[in-house]
């Protein structure tokens, strides 16, 4: 389906993204986590995974190297949008009703799983 157009999602528990919502600007990453929500509305335990780089926050970083950071880097030099954090993945998550439950790392430098929940009402 198309990611912005709920209708087009069929009623689901977990969507999968990756390689996808690092390509948009945050308003389209969160209408698009929107119309998920709306996939998931009958769901008691719906999940939402995508499959992108959730860099470190940049307390969490402490002065050492790290992969995915120097990946980002070369994007922004590309003239790519770059990765988000994982604060920044959790606040796009907020506004469309969903918490970053975690994220967990995986051995792709350009692959982590950040895993959302439905948030409580």
């Amino acid at each position: 389906g198309n990611m912005f157009d709920p209708t087009t999602i069929p009623l689901c528990d977990v969507i999968f993204t990756k390689h996808v919502l690092c390509d948009f600007p945050d308003e389209d990453v969160v209408q698009a986590l929107k119309s998920f929500r709306k996939a998931l509305a009958d769901s008691k335990e719906g999940k939402v995974v995508i499959m992108d780089a959730a860099l470190p926050n940049g307390d969490d970083l402490n002065g050492k190297w790290n992969a995915a950071v120097s990946f980002d880097v070369l994007l922004m030099l590309s003239g790519r949008r770059g990765e988000r954090s994982q604060l920044e993945w959790s606040n796009l998550a907020k506004k469309a009703g969903f918490v970053l439950e975690d994220v967990l790392a995986t051995s792709a430098v350009t692959v982590d799983l950040a895993v959302l929940s439905l948030e409580s009402p």
